[in-house]
């Protein structure tokens, strides 16, 4: 039978790695003088620009006039762009902004002449298994990848890939590489080409990928196929392109597999990327939530209310972050310089989502129909209602308060004050009016706010002096739970079942000779376990809620050399504040710590009462179950692995341990990175940092051979090695039976805060928008209608506008085995209400109710309502 070989001509341009964005955009802008050549003159018949739509972008700001020419090859079917805007990460990147990734992708491309409707990811480290729903619910039938695969899984390169609800997508599995057609340019054997691409192969139809990364335009491509042609009996090669590839095969009986492919079985995956540049993971996290569960549906709300939505702004923040996203960006693995501007970008993503957040709250709350001084408005972002003790500060003239909601007075806790100055600064300060001081105090109050809707509470002005000390106790509790940290050992008790749990809680601190691709221990290691033992410990004891304090200094080694000689010469100070909040079921922990030592890699300990075999923890739109041993951990050198296999995985939100009897849950707030340790499996791991020197070295531990990156030189990142300040924040919780659903749910209230906005004149600094002054609406603001949507078996994911006047609210069912029978919302009055997919695209015809029928949920299906208010 012959075989037809699609040679693919397309560049790999990684939209920044060890070099910056800057110096290859430069690149790119001249590549782009070949590629118009190269089609223009027939030496090309088709070209792939990566399936990014961010170098395009970024090509047409520097060549503006281009734009015409640009859009005539795609219109032509020749140059192919998008559908992504930038090459995600799929593992420790949401569920939303992958979505949102391929929404403005498909939209800009759509604008210069249309997506490829392949979802082409050929070089992240790691496919998510909801990869095939995320596509299917975007009109996205194909896929295109490399890594991550195990041939024990499936040998095919074709195969159909499919998501627990039946989703599914036709796959090219492109296992030698994006770049493995280069052999076609510089001569190799085409017979021993042809064999290497054909391995595997489940039809007569084979890829042959020509390109590389920053990789010039092949212009003698149809030279070298014809030669090929005249040398190969049974073969033809031709140009051709992924979407005439995939109509060769479909229909094709091909194998059919589920789930995510973290192997290094065939290529490296980097299993222990998901700690590299822990800063840079914690600020993402802190943003996808900002963005998703606060400034989309505030923007959603404020629109209710008379303020425009701003569309442009939204997406401008999105974009500076899905920069970010790009999967060397993601995972950490560049220069120090290319570092730095992703930092920059998570700065200016920071300063605008959270502009926008305060704007909006303080143009609301300024704009009601009774306002007054020292009104004190709160936001509830969530679509359904919250009750939670937060913490919020005011600014008054007097050194305690009392709060008020609708004449009844609430219980709130002053937890610390501060006195300031309102008078204009002096360099001798005994000049200050004593008429001039205030007071800012932290405050805890307990809060219920509808769903999408604000309250308003009064401030009273007490002349009392507050009482908030600190006492010299090592126990705090609520009605829950009992925490003690006496002689550097944590003692947990849980009232609810009457277990304790002593000496549950550790740090361990090892070696790390690995680079910012991968982990690998010190050749020559020291392993230590960090107790609390000297520290400084202390509580604050109140009303409604309950705070023990501990400081102190872990002794670590400063270097490899000195883990080495086994010397600790380096000292680490750190503060923690651990949280028990009334009628919560959570512990809350704020770890701060001052890194002063190299080449290490930290991890916090939680020894559970379980014996796992498996580990739990939510993907972008799901939940994984994974062992806690792989099974090739000890002959993966024999089989040829790239690297070991270690079971070091990817986390999102949350890490789960349980068994018939107990649940165990990790909620994270930037921590990506987990395994399951211990003689019984009974521990959780979780990586807080890891510091290493290097982009790449070769010859590790846990991945001999070659240096990941660049192989030919030591790119020295002394920036990763993260001396500075770090900010860890996680909470635990303990149920009794497992239950995904409301894991989410409990993630949601834990993770997302309450905005507020306190009417004053005292201190015009409580955010940097504050001193600006501002117009209240012209119409006065009545309350947002109230929403309750919280199905008891599903996720809530997202509430954003769409398109003209809708708004899309999506859920998710985690369950990886169990359906959810037909689920029900109410909306706040009667809507226009329609089924779309993941893209906005209609599904069903629009209905007039106010009861909405979810329908049934398939394990891990995504439904998206639209309703129009108007």
């Amino acid at each position: 039978m012959a075989k037809k070989v699609h040679v693919i001509a397309h560049t790999h341009w990684d939209f920044e790695w060890y070099f910056t964005v800057n110096e290859s955009s430069v690149q790119f802008v001249y590549h782009m003088d070949e590629v118009f050549r190269a089609l223009e003159e027939g030496r090309l018949r088709y070209y792939l620009l990566d399936g990014q739509m961010s170098i395009v972008d970024d090509y047409l700001r520097f060549c503006p006039e281009n734009k015409e020419r640009l859009e005539a090859f795609v219109r032509a079917g020749k140059l192919f762009i998008g559908p992504w805007y930038t090459q995600t990460d799929e593992l420790v990147i949401s569920g939303e902004s992958i979505v949102r990734n391929l929404q403005i992708g498909l939209e800009r491309a759509a604008q210069l002449g249309g997506a490829m409707k392949v979802g082409y990811l050929p070089d992240s480290f790691g496919q998510g298994k909801d990869m095939p729903k995320i596509y299917r619910g975007m009109g996205i039938h194909d896929a295109v990848f490399w890594r991550g695969v195990p041939n024990e899984k499936v040998q095919s390169r074709d195969f159909i890939w499919a998501s627990e609800d039946g989703s599914d997508v036709t796959v090219a599995n492109i296992k030698d590489g994006y770049f493995v057609g280069v052999g076609l340019i510089e001569k190799e054997e085409p017979e021993t080409l042809v064999a290497q691409i054909s391995k595997g192969a489940g039809t007569d139809q084979l890829l042959l990928p020509v390109g590389g990364d920053q990789r010039f335009v092949d212009f003698n491509l149809k030279d070298r196929i014809t030669s090929y042609n005249e040398k190969l009996a049974d073969t033809e090669l031709s140009e051709s392109h992924y979407e005439a590839y995939f109509k060769t095969i479909h229909g094709k009986d091909l194998p059919k597999v589920t789930g995510e492919f973290i192997s290094s079985s065939v290529s490296k995956i980097h299993r222990s990327i998901y700690s590299s540049r822990y800063d840079q993971k914690y600020m993402n996290d802190k943003l996808e939530r900002r963005l998703v569960y606060q400034l989309e549906p505030l923007m959603v709300m404020a629109e209710s209310l008379g303020i425009p939505y701003k569309k442009e702004l939204l997406q401008e923040i999105w974009k500076l972050l899905l920069r970010n996203h790009a999967h060397d960006s993601a995972g950490g693995c560049n220069s120090d310089a290319t570092n730095q501007i992703i930092n920059e970008r998570f700065k200016e993503a920071d300063e605008l989502s959270y502009s926008a957040v305060d704007y909006l709250t303080r143009k609301i709350a300024e704009s009601r129909k009774m306002t007054q001084p020292n009104d004190l408005v709160f936001y509830n972002t969530l679509p359904y209602s919250i009750r939670k003790t937060a913490r919020f500060e005011v600014s008054v003239t007097t050194p305690s308060i009392r709060l008020w909601q609708e004449g009844e007075e609430r219980a709130c806790q002053i937890l610390n004050t501060e006195k300031r100055y309102r008078g204009e600064i002096k360099r001798d300060e005994s000049l200050y009016d004593p008429e001039k001081y205030y007071y800012v105090h932290t405050v805890s109050a307990e809060i219920e706010i509808p769903g999408l809707s604000f309250v308003t509470c009064q401030v009273e002005e007490v002349a009392e002096q507050a009482e908030f000390g600190r006492t010299a106790g090592h126990t705090i509790e609520n009605e829950r739970y009992c925490f003690t940290l006496q002689n550097g050992k944590a003692t947990l008790v849980d009232k609810a079942s009457g277990a304790e749990y002593a000496d549950f809680l550790w740090l361990e601190d090892g070696g790390d000779e690995g680079d910012t691709y991968d982990y690998s221990p010190a050749y020559h290691d020291d392993i230590y376990r960090l107790d609390f033992a000297g520290a400084e410990v202390s509580s604050q004891i109140g009303e409604l809620e309950n705070c023990l304090f501990v400081s102190g200094t872990f002794a670590v080694a400063r270097d490899l050399e000195d883990r080495k000689a086994g010397k600790r010469s380096a000292e680490i100070p750190y503060r923690m504040e651990v949280r028990l909040a009334k009628d919560t079921e959570r512990i809350e922990f704020n770890l701060k710590m001052d890194n002063r030592a190299q080449d290490h890699r930290m991890r916090l300990i939680v020894q559970t009462d379980i014996q796992a075999k498996h580990s739990y923890t939510d993907t972008p739109f799901g939940t994984i179950n994974r062992p806690v041993i792989d099974p090739h951990l000890h002959d993966w050198k024999e089989l040829n692995w790239r690297e070991e296999p270690t079971a070091i995985f990817p986390m999102l939100h949350y890490l789960n341990l349980h068994n018939v009897k107990s649940s165990w849950t990790f909620l994270a707030k930037g921590m990506k990175e987990y395994q399951i340790v211990g003689e019984k499996f009974n521990q959780m791991a979780v990586t807080l940092f890891r510091s290493v020197g290097y982009l790449g070295r070769p010859d590790l531990i846990r991945r001999p051979g070659d240096a990941s990156g660049n192989q030919y030189r030591y790119v020295e990142t002394p920036n990763s090695q993260l001396e500075k300040e770090l900010h860890f924040k996680f909470a635990l919780v303990l149920d009794k039976t497992y239950d995904p659903a409301k894991i989410m749910r409990d993630y949601q209230h834990y993770a997302v805060s309450q905005p507020y906005y306190q009417i004053q004149n005292l201190n015009a600094f409580t955010t940097a928008l504050k001193y600006f002054v501002s117009n209240p609406l012209p119409e006065k603001v009545e309350k947002p209608l109230e929403w309750q949507l919280s199905p008891e078996k599903l996720v809530f994911s997202s509430f954003s506008k769409t398109g003209k006047d809708g708004i899309a609210i999506r859920f998710y069912n985690p369950s990886m085995t169990e359906e959810v029978p037909e689920e029900k919302i109410h909306l706040p009055r009667k809507m226009k209400v329609a089924f779309t997919n993941l893209n906005g695209e209609a599904l069903t015809e629009k209905i007039f109710t106010k009861d909405v029928s979810l329908g049934h949920f398939k394990p891990g299906e995504i439904k998206t309502i639209v309703v129009y208010p108007n």
